[in-house]
């Protein structure tokens, strides 16, 4: 294939100036008609909103999932811009348009083509965009919008409020009978005789009594211990101890005796008092220990006996505490299952109640007008945006030229491939 010189290109369309000049001049002026006098201008209006996202930032109770649920019942839906950008164009705006335009033969998608809604980065504006033939229209169009999306926010939220509201509502009713039932099971677990409260005060008393007893009983063994000790030590000094105690004497040291002697036997003092008298006599100390020693053997015998009766008495006792202690043990569990029941339905109920609150208060809130602000109201612009003319009439008229250009470098070039088919056809010949 032969290349192209730039001077082939330059004779080129030196050659077929006419044509490009003429077909360029058509395009431009079909273009400039078309631009001028055929294509409708177009106008755009813009409102902006200032939006304030909707969220429900919660503390967190630690091991309250329950609470958690309850708060999830009655809470906004999470609103953030892109949420509010998306409504801005839902069905039932678009809708309110067709009916308030009176523009009943046009389709929501035809509407929603008309509509541009964007999010400004970094702010928490949004645009509402409206282009329209005519500029008044899409003025309109646009403070329409920005008005019915505020009333369509609260609604939406109202809508979704009642909804909570009426089904916390219904649960707080059954939670209330629940209540009440587990009220009356716990009043007659506590109308029946010996209840956790009698048990623990009778425990109590047992405790008591038993302790007061291992205190004596305790008391009584030292006691006991030191009685056998005294006794044990009075048994082996009174077996050393005789029983009576025997004397010598001479007769002479008992004047009346020896004098009786000696009228009778005519004896005198020096033979009376060579007569020796053994005198027996009970021991007075054997007596008195014999006496200290069966007064001990009393008081072990007592102290033997009171420690045995504490021993019987404290068995009783503690087996009578294990049986309360069971008893007791049951009655408690019981109790506290239905102290527990009572207690979570009526936590519940408060719940319920306290949420049905908020949700009525949510309700009749006005949410659209709390969260959005129009910072700007759209205005009738005074120049349109489309078409761009200049930039159709450019278009067109470079599309012209090339056209007109690709058409006479195609004509040139099967010209050119004509004649040198025809010269090689006469050198054969």
């Amino acid at each position: 294939m032969e290349e192209i010189r730039f001077a082939d290109i330059i004779r080129i369309m030196l050659k077929g100036k006419w044509v490009i000049s003429i077909f360029t001049a058509v395009c431009f002026i079909f273009s400039f008609v078309v631009a001028v006098f055929v294509m409708q201008p177009v106008y755009e209006s813009q409102a902006m909103l200032m939006i304030s996202p909707i969220s429900n930032a919660t503390a967190k109770e630690a091991g309250n999932d329950f609470s958690d649920l309850v708060s999830a019942l009655s809470q906004y839906p999470q609103m953030t811009i892109d949420t509010y950008r998306e409504q801005v164009k839902s069905p039932a705006i678009l809708q309110y348009l067709r009916q308030e335009l009176g523009l009943e033969n046009m389709s929501l998608s035809s509407i929603a083509n008309k509509i541009t809604v964007k999010a400004i980065d970094k702010t928490n504006l949004i645009t509402i965009s409206v282009r329209d033939k005519d500029p008044a229209q899409a003025a309109k169009i646009a403070n329409l919008i920005s008005n019915r999306f505020t009333e369509f926010v609260t609604e939406t939220n109202k809508k979704q409020a009642e909804s909570s509201a009426k089904f916390i509502k219904e649960q707080m009713e059954q939670e209330k009978l629940n209540m009440e039932e587990a009220s009356k099971k716990l009043e007659e677990f506590l109308s029946k005789p010996r209840g956790p409260e009698e048990l623990k005060l009778e425990l109590e008393g047992k405790l008591e009594k038993i302790t007061e007893y291992k205190t004596t009983a305790s008391q009584v063994k030292v006691d006991l211990a030191a009685a056998r000790s005294a006794l044990s030590h009075g048994q082996s000094i009174l077996k050393s101890t005789p029983e009576k105690i025997i004397t010598n004497k001479t007769l002479v040291n008992d004047e009346l005796l020896s004098g009786l002697i000696k009228d009778r036997t005519g004896l005198e003092t020096a033979d009376v008092s060579k007569l020796q008298l053994d005198d027996e006599e009970i021991n007075e100390v054997y007596v008195e220990l014999a006496g200290i020693v069966y007064e001990l053997e009393l008081e072990v015998a007592s102290l033997t006996a009171q420690s045995e009766a504490l021993e019987t008495e404290i068995n009783t006792l503690q087996k009578e505490i294990e049986t309360l202690q069971s008893e007791l043990a049951v009655k408690q569990q019981e109790y506290d299952l239905l102290q527990h029941e009572l207690d979570l339905d009526k936590e519940t109920y408060d719940a319920y109640q306290a949420k049905y609150k908020e949700a009525m208060i949510k309700e009749s809130a006005k949410i659209g007008e709390s969260s959005i602000v129009v910072v700007s109201e759209a205005v009738e612009p005074m120049s349109p945006v489309a078409p761009k003319k200049s930039l159709v009439i450019s278009v067109s008229t470079v599309f012209g030229f090339i056209v007109s250009f690709a058409f006479v470098f195609v004509k040139e070039y099967w010209e050119q491939s004509k004649n040198s088919l025809l010269k090689n056809e006469i050198k054969v010949d």
